[in-house]
């Protein structure tokens, strides 16, 4: 990125134009947020500022695009149906160490997931999400555990680093250098 993008970037989204500007933001506002744990996209991200103070989320946590909501505003419409004032005092959100939240998800106020957990894209999440498990889906429901995931992936990295050579090589007319094929590459570096 240039410089004068960088500078833009920094005037118009200071909270957000970076990830580390994004972490010490929401810690100021009261967010208890883990080392190494990293927002993919920050503008992109949804982090209930009202309620900071009811996030926590721990170390080497990964989230992209993600949506985390510690209250909500139903009672605006109690307000004008019973004329009466109701507000949401606003619930927890915790993530364990070592999770990663899906494009698109949307962490509940009330929620609490456990240690080394995979949220899927898009998924939708409130109640007790036990440590070491997939979920996915509207509402997220447990796909697999950790260990199924782990033994799946395993199985297929050849295939799917086959699937990404073929794509470059159909996309760009030539087979991928190392630095190209990225993580996929230690699969055809000498071992040692």
């Amino acid at each position: 990125m240039s410089f004068l993008r960088q500078l833009i970037n920094r005037l118009l989204y200071p909270h957000t134009y970076c990830n580390d500007a994004f972490v010490k933001y929401l810690r100021r506002k009261g967010a208890v947020i883990g080392e190494k744990t990293r927002f993919i996209s920050p503008k992109n991200c949804l982090v209930d500022e009202a309620r900071c103070d009811y996030i926590k989320i721990g170390k080497n946590c990964c989230l992209s695009f993600a949506s985390l909501i510690a209250h909500d505003y139903s009672w605006y419409v109690l307000k004008d149906a019973y004329n009466d004032i109701l507000p949401d005092s606003g619930g927890d959100i915790i993530i364990g160490d070592n999770c990663f939240v899906g494009y698109r998800a949307t962490i509940l106020k009330g929620t609490t997931i456990g240690d080394n957990c995979i949220i899927g894209g898009g998924a939708i999440v409130k109640g007790n999400i036990p440590s070491n498990t997939v979920w996915a889906g509207v509402p997220a429901r447990q796909i697999c555990t950790l260990n199924e995931f782990y033994q799946k992936r395993k199985k297929n990295a050849l295939k799917d680093a086959v699937v990404r050579r073929d794509h470059y090589q159909k996309r760009w007319g030539r087979f991928p250098t190392i630095q190209e094929m990225g993580f996929f590459a230690y699969l055809f570096l000498e071992r040692t």
